[in-house]
């Protein structure tokens, strides 16, 4: 992963891969903050069409299953 700048993961509710990719960084203990779309505001330069979403400073890195790809690098 890059260093540097924040990021966040973006997610929502009743979304498996959602909770998939959380366990992954909770068990790996990457320090990557989260915003449930359904639950919280947020404002991004971007329309997310797809979650979950790894974003790091406001640029879209990764979305779906690519998200463990990016975190493996």
């Amino acid at each position: 992963m890059e260093k540097g700048g924040a990021y966040i993961l973006f997610v929502g509710n009743n979304c498996c891969s959602c909770n998939k990719i959380a366990q992954f960084i909770k068990e790996k203990n990457i320090n990557i903050s989260s915003i449930n779309i359904d639950e919280e505001d947020y404002s991004l330069p971007f329309s997310l069409m797809i979650i979950p979403a790894l974003v790091l400073d406001e640029k879209l890195l990764a979305y779906g299953p690519d998200i463990l790809k990016y975190l493996k690098k």
